[in-house]
């Protein structure tokens, strides 16, 4: 009777034969021989040279399972309009069969497996390590997906160069501040060969700016980092050499004291508590016993010894102090705060928080220097 209506029978009379067999399977025992033989004639139905039958069958066992893996399969490579569908709802596919396709089918229905609320973990890590951009595009934006730090690590070291990828990832609050302060120097690298290649810049303007720039975001990332993370991220910052003079001033002189004493502890060996009690508990003075052991320029000592000494007088009045105003009390206390310096160290100084300070900062120490100069 089956084999009459598959060759003989029309439309109609297929269709109701896929229903038919399909409401079978759920009452039906796995490998029983009514089972086998109904699910051949379910094969045969999704090959069927109407796309209506095929479109028909599929859409009723998407609700069905568990399902054969030839079945499944043939509905699979079945044209997209049959397949995705199908691939996005049905609940028989298991994670093997999940990697089997994310292993050997094309970019659409990779897509479907990385949209998939029950992806598995080893369907994610196939995804992250072999597939193509918008298959990790489609992971990241599946709300299932969790990721762990490793996983941005390696989506990251995949796809930097991809605006898609990059895009999702810095949109997401998790991601490890590694990756920001990456993509922060990816940038500004790609904006100086710009520059380099436009000749928009002359002598070393475009560096100056960029450099600014960069270590600008950087800041920025570190600011809104908790006391872990910064433990975290500091040891990748001396690593990769980017915990610069420059760097530690421009934290200096916006306030960033806790980035300014781990910053010490990595340069110096010196564990963090110890430095922290040298800086604040005990005083400033101590802090020269921390300086002399980072390698850092002379010329740092005094700006950071006075970010030192304002850091102590907010913390003895327990206020909440902005960039702006923080920055103007280092002026304060280059100006008046710190004892033994000559007028052309003060100048200097001030040069320092004119370049690296925010805007009222810069602007009163800007004033300042070039008063201080006519009246030299």
């Amino acid at each position: 009777m089956f084999d009459d209506v598959l060759m003989r029978g029309g439309a109609e009379a297929r269709k109701e034969l896929a229903r038919q067999l399909a409401a079978f399977l759920p009452t039906s025992k796995p490998g029983s021989k009514d089972r086998e033989t109904v699910v051949a004639k379910l094969i045969k139905l999704a090959t069927d040279p109407l796309v209506e039958v095929r479109e028909s069958l599929a859409r009723q066992l998407s609700e069905i399972t568990p399902l054969e893996a030839d079945l499944l399969f043939t509905i699979i490579a079945d044209d997209d309009f049959i397949a995705l569908p199908f691939l996005a709802s049905t609940a028989a596919l298991d994670r093997w069969q999940m990697l089997a396709v994310l292993k050997i089918g094309d970019l659409v229905r990779q897509l479907q497996i990385a949209s998939r609320r029950d992806i598995c973990e080893e369907c994610i890590e196939c995804i992250i390590e072999t597939a193509d951009w918008p298959v990790c595009a489609g992971l990241l934006d599946n709300q299932a997906f969790e990721p762990a730090e490793r996983d941005y690590r390696k989506l990251y070291a995949r796809f930097a160069h991809e605006s898609e990828i990059v895009e999702r990832l810095l949109a997401r609050q998790d991601i490890p501040l590694v990756i920001r302060i990456l993509e922060a120097k990816r940038t500004s690298n790609r904006i100086q060969e710009y520059l380099d290649n436009s000749a928009l810049m002359i002598d070393d303007d475009g560096g100056g700016l960029v450099a600014a720039a960069e270590e600008t975001a950087t800041l920025r990332v570190l600011a809104g980092a908790d006391e872990r993370e910064l433990d975290q991220v500091l040891p990748f910052l001396l690593n990769k050499k980017l915990l610069t003079p420059s760097l530690i001033l421009r934290a200096a002189v916006v306030g960033e004291m806790r980035f300014i004493d781990r910053a010490l502890s990595q340069l110096s060996g010196i564990p963090l508590q110890r430095v922290q009690g040298l800086l604040y508990q005990r005083g400033s003075p101590n802090f020269r016993a921390v300086f002399n052991r980072c390698g850092l320029p002379t010329g740092c000592f005094h700006l950071i010894r006075a970010a030192i000494a304002v850091e102590c007088g907010i913390r003895e009045s327990g206020e909440d102090v902005s960039s702006d105003a923080f920055g103007s009390r280092v002026v304060e206390s280059i100006m008046a705060g710190l004892d033994g310096i000559a007028m052309d160290e003060k100048l200097k100084l001030l040069s320092y928080v004119a370049e690296f300070g925010t805007d009222r900062p810069q602007a009163i120490a800007a004033r300042l220097k070039s008063t201080l100069n006519r009246a030299a």
